[in-house]
């Protein structure tokens, strides 16, 4: 209390001695305690936020964090997953398709060796019939000469027969 009774007295004392300065000191004295209440409002604010941010409740920003750190962590999870059913899932198909190739591989081979067998079955057949026709060609071609030349001997004997005795009955 004494300290506001006696403002009084240095605000009356201020007076007087800012009555015995220049201008530029004044000036330079108004600029100086703007100086000082400009500090004094920054560190003013300064607190505020301070206590503003003393004030936030970071239990709920944990609490957030954790639930956003597991859900993080839920979507890795899911992701390896996934990875390892397609890789599963590749694996699976590269071995169809190995099995795949090997059953047209050896389809293909058994293919081939049936057809050649059945190219060598057939030519043994058109071979042997070549021989059985030739054999039958053969013994045709024998049995028409005999023919022919037993028409020959009968007919030369008929004419024979008929120059010897020409008066002959028939």
């Amino acid at each position: 209390m004494e300290d506001l009774e006696n403002i009084d007295d240095h605000v009356k004392a201020a007076a007087k001695h800012v009555k015995g300065m220049s201008w530029g000191a004044r000036i330079a004295a108004v600029m100086g305690l703007s100086s000082i209440i400009g500090t004094l409002y920054a560190g003013f604010l300064m607190y505020q936020k301070v206590e503003e941010i003393a004030s936030l409740d970071l239990g709920a920003y944990q609490q957030q964090m954790e639930v956003m750190d597991a859900k993080v962590t839920e979507a890795v999870d899911y992701s390896r997953d996934i990875k390892n059913g397609l890789r599963d899932d590749i694996l699976r198909i590269e071995q169809q398709a190995d099995r795949t190739e090997d059953l047209v591989r050896s389809s293909t081979r058994e293919i081939r060796d049936a057809m050649d067998v059945m190219q060598k079955d057939t030519r043994e057949m058109i071979d042997a019939a070549d021989e059985r026709f030739e054999t039958r060609r053969e013994q045709l071609r024998t049995s028409q000469d005999q023919d022919i030349k037993e028409l020959e001997e009968r007919l030369e004997a008929l004419v024979q027969r008929a120059l010897d005795n020409p008066l002959a009955d028939k």
